[in-house]
């Protein structure tokens, strides 16, 4: 099967997979059907099931007997499962799978020999009858689902204005009001070498805690922060910060370094290259100690201005590194051209490697690529043992993933940072993060002593 688990933070892959899936739809009569199941469980919060090491492999082994094989299941970073269907045929179709998907589900779940009783709720959305964007297609399943959930029912197919009632569209004013009012916040996930088993880095992930709605994805906020303009301060908001606390971590004698995301737009941009030149002088931060990641699909939107900013980036001493690679669509030839030291494999190549031969000879070309281009290569998406073995043959370079880590707020990376056992052992995770009472005001020295940076 095609099908793959993953985790949704943000991330491009189930993101650029639905894009790609909606912009086929468009051009043909297809319809594209969006699941997102959610569970109850009377003895359990989600948290606790998403924090149990085989919740995810049982109900994907269920799901995988139920589902086609151009479908794609991955797993959402708060525990809920997302299935696309790439063509279905109206809401009928895909209610008829949503009930296989409960009926699937009917049995308990076996898990380290405990018997779980787990109540599926599904919500339904389908472009192009509720939506014709990708973004709001996962914002329209979202809003069915927490119908599902107040309603207690099975499954629950969104109807036109039930968005509205439950949450606004964001707005410009918002996410400028989220930035100086300190309701974002950042995530800390490690890279690991896979050669000294140390930590090479950590990687930076914008979180938005809002007052009166909640956890906000990043996959709500990016898109407007990209349309509206705000990608911009956002991003120098995090490097801010990011840099800042890379700085505090200094002074108390751990040697650490931080990896920020940039969008398309941030390479638009002709400041950049000064902005963090200047950012770095003013905290007092070496360049060494920032690596910027950016995926090909970003780069390959103006390659030739991408090349230049990128230059001058790299000439301050500043990293950089191909995020995601192997789901773009960038020219080797482009690619030699980088001025990037290092390339991220994308997850989905990661996942399953070790039951999936395809994956595994892809690895392993990725690998030989970016060692004879001179790259130091890092595997993201590592959840088991046995995929960290693979890679340590396969002479892969660093890796990141909840074999490891979760991304952890601040104190917890800075715990973990002071004595680094070979794994976490605090699994944190963002539903931990939200429920806990640590979410104090940000210190006006510009850094926080609490889960926001």
């Amino acid at each position: 099967m095609t099908q793959n688990i993953s985790d949704l933070s943000g991330d491009a892959e189930f993101q650029l997979r639905l894009r790609q899936v909606v912009l086929a739809a468009q051009h043909t009569v297809k319809q594209v059907g969006l699941l997102l199941i959610g569970f109850d469980c009377p003895d359990h919060s989600l948290a606790d099931l998403t924090r149990m090491p085989n919740f995810s492999d049982s109900v994907w082994t269920r799901l995988r007997n139920t589902l086609r094989d151009s479908d794609t299941v991955i797993r959402r970073e708060n525990g809920e499962i997302a299935v696309l269907l790439p063509s279905v045929n109206g809401s009928d179709d895909v209610i008829l799978v949503a009930k296989k998907v409960l009926g699937s589900l009917q049995e308990p779940l076996l898990i380290e020999g405990l018997k779980l009783d787990v109540r599926p709720r599904i919500g339904i959305a389908l472009f192009p009858e509720h939506t014709s964007s990708a973004t709001t297609l996962m914002q329209r399943a979202d809003s069915a689902l927490n119908s599902a959930r107040r309603s207690k029912t099975d499954y629950t197919l969104y109807s036109h204005g039930d968005n509205d009632a439950q949450r606004s569209p964001l707005s410009m004013g918002q996410l400028r009001q989220a930035i100086v009012a300190d309701q974002l916040f950042l995530l800390y996930q490690p890279k690991i070498n896979l050669k000294t088993q140390s930590i090479s880095g950590l990687e930076v992930l914008t979180r938005w805690q809002h007052p009166d709605l909640g956890l906000i994805s990043p996959d709500e906020f990016i898109p407007v922060a990209e349309r509206t303009g705000l990608i911009i301060p956002l991003t120098l908001w995090v490097l801010q910060q990011s840099l800042l606390q890379c700085r505090t971590w200094g002074e108390r004698g751990i040697d650490v370094s931080v990896a920020v995301n940039l969008s398309m737009w941030n390479l638009d941009a002709q400041e950049l290259p000064d902005q963090i030149k200047g950012l770095l002088q003013n905290i007092g931060v070496t360049p060494d100690k920032l690596e910027l990641e950016m995926t090909e699909s970003a780069i390959m939107g103006d390659p030739q201005r991408a090349i230049r900013t990128l230059s001058l980036i790299r000439d301050l001493g500043v990293k950089l590194a191909i995020d995601d690679f192997g789901t773009g669509y960038s020219s080797l030839a482009y690619l030699k051209k980088l001025p990037v030291t290092s390339m991220k494999i994308d997850k989905s190549f990661i996942l399953n490697m070790e039951r999936d031969k395809d994956n595994s000879i892809i690895v392993r070309s990725i690998i030989e690529l970016g060692h004879n281009l001179g790259l130091k290569i890092v595997a993201e998406g590592v959840e088991t043992h046995e995929a960290q073995d693979m890679l340590r043959q396969l002479d892969c370079d660093e890796a990141q993933g909840f074999y490891y880590s979760r991304p952890i707020p601040v104190d917890a990376m800075t715990e973990f940072l002071k004595t680094p056992p070979v794994k976490l052992t605090a699994q944190l995770t963002e539903e931990n993060i939200m429920s806990t009472p640590a979410h104090g005001p940000m210190q006006r020295n510009g850094i926080l002593t609490n889960p926001k940076l």
